[in-house]
C-alpha cells in the first residue's frame, strides 16, 4: 500500500526525491519515507530515460554521410551477455535509426552473423532494407554472410575502424540505456529480461534532440 501511494505521488509528475517526499508528508505518516522515496525514484524507468547523460559530442575527422530521413541508416550493435534465460537468451542486438531515433531490440543466443541476418530479415520484412548500416567490427558484422546480405539488399556497410568508438556514438549511447531500462523492468525476475524487449519504453520517451519522441518521428510522421 504505502509503495503504490509514493508510486503514484512520484508518477503525476517525474518530480525529484525532495518535492516528492514533501508532498507525501503533507499527507501520510510513512516511516523510513526518504529511503522509499529513493528507491521508487531510482527503479522508475521513465526518470532513468529523462535523466541519462549526455555527453559532449565528439565530431569526425571524416564524418559519414546520412540522409535527414527515417530508415536511412542503421547503427547496429550487441549487448552482453546479460543473465541467461530459459530461451538461452544471452545478448541484446541493438538497432538504432539515425534519423528518428528510434530503437528495435531484439534478443539473440550468440553475436554470430546468422542472428544478426535474421533479424535484419524481421526489420525488412516491416520497415525496408536501410541505405546504409553502421557497425563496430565485431566477428557478426565483418564475416563473409554479412557482406553477401549487405550486397544482396543493397545496403552499404560502414565497419568503424576499432578504437573510433565514437564513430557509431548514437548506439554507444542508447546501450546504458537499454541494459538499465531491461534491469528495472525486470528486477523481480532478472532471467525474464527479453519478455521486456517489445516494449517501447524508450522510443515513447520526449528527446530534445528530435523534439518529439521517436516513435512519433518513425510511425505518425512517415
Amino acid at each position: 500500500m504505502q509503495t503504490e501511494i509514493i508510486r503514484n505521488t512520484h508518477e503525476k509528475g517525474h518530480t525529484g526525491v525532495k518535492y516528492t517526499e514533501k508532498h507525501l508528508q503533507d499527507y501520510y505518516y510513512i516511516p523510513k519515507l526518504k529511503q522509499k522515496v529513493e528507491k521508487i525514484i531510482s527503479n522508475c524507468v521513465h526518470c532513468i530515460l529523462i535523466n541519462q547523460k549526455r555527453g559532449k559530442k565528439e565530431g569526425l575527422l571524416h564524418p559519414l554521410q546520412k540522409e535527414d530521413t527515417q530508415l536511412h541508416t542503421y547503427h547496429i550493435d550487441h549487448l552482453g551477455p546479460l543473465e541467461s534465460t530459459n530461451k538461452n537468451y544471452k545478448y541484446v542486438l541493438a538497432i538504432i535509426d539515425a534519423f528518428t531515433k528510434f530503437v528495435w531490440i531484439y534478443p539473440t543466443k550468440s553475436t554470430t552473423s546468422v542472428e544478426v541476418i535474421a533479424k535484419l530479415e524481421i526489420q525488412n520484412a516491416v520497415f525496408g532494407s536501410p541505405f546504409q548500416i553502421i557497425s563496430d567490427r565485431g566477428t557478426a558484422f565483418t564475416s563473409g554472410d554479412f557482406a553477401d546480405y549487405c550486397a544482396k539488399e543493397k545496403i552499404k556497410h560502414h565497419a568503424i575502424t576499432t578504437g573510433l568508438p565514437r564513430a557509431n556514438r548514437q548506439i554507444e549511447r542508447i546501450n546504458q540505456t537499454i541494459i538499465s531500462v531491461l534491469s528495472k523492468l525486470s528486477l523481480e525476475n532478472p532471467n525474464m529480461w527479453y519478455k521486456f524487449t517489445n516494449k517501447q519504453t524508450i522510443n515513447s520517451t520526449y528527446q530534445r534532440s528530435i523534439d518529439t519522441t521517436p516513435f512519433e518521428l518513425l510511425l505518425v510522421r512517415r
